[in-house]
């Protein structure tokens, strides 16, 4: 009976976080675009780094900061493809599927934030406006595109719901 209890206990974490980890995708997309299409449209303005860029700079690093937390949560205790993988991480790299779970997907994702969070700190050392605009689309966009090479919509043999429910 306890372990019953806990095993759904751990399914419905697992739910939680998933769902949870799949929607936020979005704000991270939708935040990410915004940041790197106003720091074009600023370049070709000449215009100064606005206080909405930075909020929305705050928004897009706050949502990937949550993702790689949840995700972090999901990877070490609650997803069973990673619970796997890291059961025979031998068997796992010749598995396709698991090999991205456990390997492409998180590593990907983490050096993702950690450009993400560089740009950000030398966006507020910049001095021009210009260069605050240029490294807001060199290391956001690179973030970005990293991002989206590692959401499971089927580039990387790895196919999940886009919108889960």
């Amino acid at each position: 009976m306890v372990y019953n209890t806990k095993q759904n206990l751990m399914g419905t974490l697992y739910s939680i976080t998933l769902f949870l980890h799949s929607w936020n995708r979005w704000l991270i997309l939708i935040a990410g675009i915004i940041v790197i299409a106003f720091a074009i449209k600023g370049i070709n303005k000449k215009s100064d780094y606005t206080d909405f860029q930075r909020k929305w700079s705050f928004i897009f690093l706050g949502s990937l900061h949550l993702q790689l937390l949840v995700g972090l949560a999901m990877y070490f205790f609650l997803s069973p493809l990673t619970m796997q993988a890291l059961g025979d991480f031998g068997a796992a790299m010749k598995d396709s599927v698991l090999r991205f779970w456990a390997v492409e997907h998180a590593f990907v994702n983490i050096v993702a934030v950690a450009l993400a969070q560089t740009g950000s700190i030398l966006v507020k050392r910049k001095k021009s406006q210009k260069g605050k605009h240029v490294s807001t689309i060199i290391w956001m966009g690179i973030a970005i595109v990293l991002i989206l090479a590692m959401i499971p919509m089927g580039m990387m043999g790895v196919e999940r719901p886009w919108f889960r429910f």
